[in-house]
């Protein structure tokens, strides 16, 4: 593997993180909303797998 090439996966792992936790920032941050809102962990898990393609079990982790 040449220098540039693992510069270039560098850098895209760098991106995936970034984007990974970006969604995940989002995600807490929305869900703190709605829970002001006094939205039920029911509604808030189903908006979650809606709006963010989760499964139960990530949704859930969430709340």
């Amino acid at each position: 593997m040449t220098l540039m090439m693992r510069d270039q996966e560098n850098i895209e792992k760098g991106i995936k993180q970034g984007r990974d936790e970006g969604l995940d920032t989002g995600i807490r941050g929305m869900v703190s909303v709605l829970k002001e809102m006094n939205v039920s962990d029911e509604e808030i898990i189903k908006k979650l797998k809606e709006k963010f393609s989760l499964d139960d079990e990530k949704a859930k982790k969430y709340l």
